[in-house]
């Protein structure tokens, strides 16, 4: 799907959810990177510091691939992968620890489900974040695996 496509859909998307006061969504830029890791880095996920370029590759291979902007400083993403109609794997979601519990986070859910309403979202959470996903509706699923190669 083209740039100007995906702006399209997104914006329809947007149009769709409650997103909380002074936040925006928007499609993420590489000038957004920078902050990416710094947030992915608070969150002790080392692959976009230690690995730049494969994480960079990432997110530029990804869609929905969004952040959240506050004050234009980038204090959330979420970056995803779909095939369009059945699911969407969501790689990725952080938001700020400081301004956790006002929304954020669903409201970037919430944006990559209302820009593919068939598809189911699919994803690994860390125990900490399970009461999170839950409340976002998510049920927990007993058979996740990964295997890494480096």
């Amino acid at each position: 799907m083209d740039k100007v496509k995906r702006q399209h859909q997104l914006k329809v998307a947007l149009a769709q959810i409650a997103i909380p006061a002074g936040i925006e969504i928007r499609a993420w830029g590489e000038e957004d990177f920078l902050a990416i890791q710094q947030l992915s880095s608070a969150e002790g996920w080392s692959s976009p510091v230690r690995r730049p370029d494969d994480a960079l590759q990432a997110w530029q291979n990804s869609w929905p691939a969004l952040v959240a902007v506050k004050d234009d400083v980038v204090i959330g993403f979420v970056r995803a992968l779909t095939d369009g109609a059945i699911t969407m794997y969501i790689a990725d979601l952080a938001v700020d620890a400081q301004l956790r519990g006002s929304g954020i986070g669903r409201s970037l859910l919430e944006t990559c489900h209302q820009l593919y309403p068939s598809a189911r979202l699919d994803l690994l959470a860390a125990d900490g974040s399970r009461a999170f996903y839950e409340a976002c509706g998510f049920r927990l699923l007993s058979d996740g695996m990964r295997k890494s190669y480096r």
